[in-house]
């Protein structure tokens, strides 16, 4: 189906892969991994078709129908949702042709081209075409949102939501998947996860939730920052990470056994050598011919093995060294000044006046509570985290800080990056610190010194959330405030969050779908946002298995 050959791609005199080859066949599923810049999306979009390749080829089987959804799908226009989607599959398009047709059937060419579109409407499944959205569109947990809501009128998930239900509804054949869970609620991601299962449809995806790729994929491509080149392995994507771990162990140690044997083979070359050299030059008495002659045949014999030996070590197929990136550390420490840092919302109601609004909320939030907020897209949990933090004011009851609560807002804080500053300047002006303690914490935030004396608009979202942690480090915040941390962040960056997450003492407030995530953060108290108001979620995984069980039901209707 897809056939990838020897492409490369640079920016410049920046590698970004090189040589890199794949086959992907019908009913496989890929997760491409990598860390935050090794140039995943820019794969997916030359396999797509929209970015150009330097060498190779990419080959997709004829007749292929081929999907793309990228990290940002930004839907504009006053289409409704089923104009939308009538439009995007094709469906609409082919109707209009038939149409056209039907009038002049009696025409033996007319006949053959109408007996190709319908052969293609057929396909599609046109005539469900509307059933087939509305099972989507309660899959995707937009039951309330009928189908003639205007595009306009959506969130920015849940434009992501119709984006994606009008590449699935396509009947594509090859599906590209650039970081689908980022929009998407957690009953929406179960729905994905099974949906994908049941079709037979190939798809690379890049995704940063473990758990969405361990259920889906059946193999890892993986682009390798050192090398530039992309390796394959088959098998789910826990267990790449097994065998990649067990694979960096042996070659450490076959390395290590290979440089004691070439240690081992120098010195017995060099004292070869010495040999030889002491025994061409042996001199002895005048009259002792045979001495000298039997000194310097050896000392020839010598020479010779050292040569050999020499050689041996020339030809040995060098294993190359194992270099180990130094782990990623969040050193973050909640600190306690004697003074209140409970959070307390008394008849709360959040939101924007004349639109959305949500509440009256009652809800205190002792200092070293973990809270996570549960619910669809646009029910409400970033309005409530945006209250909770002061940047959106509520619209009646109070809401009390404790004045000894220091808040690192991650959403806040990255919605207002000073883009044209650097790393450095921006981290010393929010800390007063000094060159060397900034530069000191952003090296074991991942950074090299290009990076810290780059501009910020320069790195990654990934580096962008590192950044901040970072500086929320240095500022030795005790109240956490993550909204979809996980989302920008590679797997090295989740793993050091979660890590800091275990021994963190201060508060953490938290909105994710990431089930692994959710599960390590060890959440004290979780809630569901639903219909205007908060209900507390007595056990997370009963919220999960009522999504999973929600999925499998509507799936049997399509």
């Amino acid at each position: 189906m897809l056939k990838v050959k020897k492409i490369s791609k640079s920016y410049g005199t920046k590698v970004v892969f090189s040589d890199v080859s794949f086959i992907l066949e019908r009913g496989q599923r890929a997760a491409l991994v990598g860390g935050n810049g090794v140039g995943k999306t820019t794969l997916l979009k030359i396999v797509a078709g929209l970015n150009e390749v330097e060498s190779g080829q990419v080959e997709v089987s004829r007749g292929t129908c081929l999907g793309y959804l990228p990290q940002d799908t930004s839907l504009a226009g006053n289409e409704t949702i089923w104009d939308y989607l009538h439009r995007v599959t094709g469906v609409k398009a082919l109707e209009e042709e038939l149409a056209k047709l039907e009038s002049g059937l009696s025409n033996k060419t007319t006949d053959e081209q109408y007996a190709l579109l319908r052969e293609r409407y057929d396909h599609l499944d046109g005539y469900s075409l509307k059933h087939r959205a509305e099972v989507m569109m309660s899959g995707f947990s937009m039951d309330d949102i009928g189908l003639d809501r205007p595009i306009s009128d959506l969130s920015s998930g849940q434009k992501s939501k119709v984006a994606l239900i009008g590449i699935l509804l396509a009947s594509v054949d090859l599906l590209l998947l650039d970081e689908p869970t980022n929009n998407l609620d957690l009953p929406a991601l179960i729905w994905l996860e099974d949906f994908l299962l049941k079709s037979d449809v190939a798809c690379i995806i890049v995704s940063h939730d473990r758990r969405f790729l361990d259920r889906v994929t059946d193999r890892v491509f993986e682009l390798d920052r050192q090398t530039h080149s992309l390796n394959v392995s088959n098998g789910s994507y826990s267990e790449y990470l097994e065998r990649k771990a067990k694979d960096r162990n042996r070659q450490k140690e076959q390395y290590r056994q290979q440089q004691e044997e070439i240690g081992r083979l120098t010195e017995q070359a060099r004292e070869k050598k010495e040999a030889a050299t002491r025994g061409s030059r042996w001199q002895g008495k005048d009259n002792d011919k045979f001495l000298r002659g039997f000194k310097r045949d050896k000392a020839s014999k010598s020479g010779k093995v050292a040569k050999v030996l020499e050689k041996r070590i020339e030809q040995m197929d060098k294993v190359e060294r194992v270099v180990d990136r130094e782990p990623l550390s969040i050193l973050l420490e909640a600190h306690s000044n004697g003074s209140p840092m409970d959070i307390l919302l008394d008849q709360v109601v959040a939101g924007y006046s004349g639109r959305f609004q949500i509440g009256p909320i009652s809800l205190a939030i002792s200092y070293g509570n973990r809270v996570g907020f549960l619910g669809l897209n646009g029910s409400g949990k970033s309005t409530i985290l945006k209250t909770i933090t002061g940047s959106l004011t509520p619209i009646s009851g109070q809401i009390s800080i404790g004045s000894g609560l220091r808040i690192g807002n991650m959403m806040q804080e990255h919605e207002t990056l000073p883009r044209d500053d650097t790393l450095l300047s921006f981290v010393k002006r929010r800390t007063g610190r000094i060159d060397q303690e900034v530069f000191a914490v952003l090296v074991k935030f991942g950074f090299d010194e290009k990076g810290i004396r780059g501009k910020i608009a320069e790195i990654s979202p990934g580096g962008r959330a590192r950044l901040l942690l970072s500086l929320f480090s240095l500022l030795s915040v005790n109240a956490l405030v993550l909204d979809e941390p996980t989302n920008h962040l590679d797997a090295e960056a989740v793993d050091a969050l979660e890590e800091v997450l275990s021994d963190y003492r201060g508060t953490v407030i938290l909105v994710s779908h990431d089930r692994d995530f959710l599960e390590k953060a060890r959440i004290d108290f979780a809630y569901l946002v639903a219909d205007n108001k908060l209900t507390k979620v007595d056990d997370f995984h009963q919220y999960v298995a009522m999504a999973e069980q929600k999925a499998r039901k509507l799936l049997r209707t399509i």
